[in-house]
């Protein structure tokens, strides 16, 4: 398969961050924490935050939420240089990362069997069921345990915080989720804040599955059309799966293999491509495979954060460090 091409990165208009942080997808050895687009809790993003920039971490993708970003803005302003590009995650229409748990509580039974399977604690039953909004971030793992369907899903409000989080000085990146991949609503998304996204890197997040290829390549144009930078893919594979299976990752290997063929198939040059969903330690031995040479590198979510959730500083950082050393050994 052709590797994609890389644009003269002097010939652009980057941050020193920017510039480290398409150097790394050059080298096909980047790496990103993802935060959550819906995770609020703000002790845990500091925590994960500074241990992932410790650490080294090319990028750290967080929700649009102000209280985030400034929490983030004090614990890098506090670190030496150079610190992590911070990309903001936004949803272009209803998309599973941008969701919240609601319950109800007359339907509650208070039997429990939620409460193991939530990855951040989210849930707790001192007498009634309670949640923390701040530490959901809507995986939904709590929903089909719960006997008597107290428990749904409701999409994460993100649209009032939009333009402070575009605004915000240490914002240098954007990822673009989107559950239809349609290119009119993505070009009408920077038809409106575009004065606010000149000179970031953007990023569009989707999962391949019966998307038309054509529609696919023209999702990409659009937003490519209305960048000077470098456009990217992140192809997702099975949101929020958080395991340490083997197997986990090879939905967004093989949706990463099936998108670079659509671009090869159309001959047009191969975009940076990186993968997420299921991204766990084996992910970087599956790297090391030829067929997946070209992908740039990788987001990992929950798997990253539940490695250093509860561990000291110290400890925090070099596990972080351990867990990024597979991806940045390529």
């Amino acid at each position: 398969m052709t590797q994609p091409s890389h644009t003269n990165l002097s010939t652009l208009p980057l941050s020193k961050a920017q510039q480290r942080m398409l150097e790394a997808l050059a080298r096909r050895r980047f790496f990103k924490l993802i935060g959550g687009g819906s995770f609020t809790e703000t002790e845990k993003i500091a925590h994960l935050a500074k241990s992932y920039a410790m650490a080294g971490v090319d990028c750290i993708d967080l929700a649009p939420d102000f209280d985030v970003l400034s929490t983030v803005e004090t614990v890098l302003s506090a670190l030496p240089q150079p610190h992590p590009v911070l990309m903001v995650s936004l949803p272009l229409d209803p998309d599973p990362h941008f969701r919240k748990i609601e319950l109800a509580e007359a339907d509650c039974i208070r039997c429990g069997l939620c409460l193991p399977v939530c990855p951040t604690e989210a849930l707790t039953l001192p007498e009634a069921l309670e949640i923390s909004q701040s530490l959901c971030y809507g995986c939904g793992r709590c929903v089909p345990m719960c006997p008597t369907d107290a428990l749904s899903l409701l999409p994460f409000q993100v649209e009032n915080q939009v333009h402070n989080a575009l605004s915000h000085p240490l914002v240098e990146a954007v990822e673009i989720h989107s559950q239809y991949v349609d290119p009119f609503m993505l070009d009408a998304f920077f038809q409106r804040w575009h004065l606010l996204l000149q000179n970031k890197l953007i990023a569009l997040c989707f999962r391949v599955d019966t998307i038309p290829a054509e529609q696919i390549i023209r999702f990409y144009q659009t937003a490519q059309a209305h960048s000077r930078l470098p456009v990217l893919l992140q192809i997702d594979g099975a949101p929020m799966s958080g395991n340490d299976d083997p197997e986990a990752s090879r939905p967004a290997l093989d949706a990463a293999v099936h998108t670079a063929e659509l671009f090869e198939a159309s001959s047009l040059p191969i975009p940076i491509i990186t993968i997420s969903g299921g991204i766990n330690r084996h992910t970087a031995q599956w790297l090391q495979q030829e067929r997946y040479q070209f992908i740039a590198g990788v987001g990992m979510g929950t798997v990253a954060r539940k490695a250093i959730w509860s561990l000291s500083e110290p400890e925090a950082i070099q596990v972080a460090t351990d867990l990024m050393s597979g991806f940045k050994a390529r």
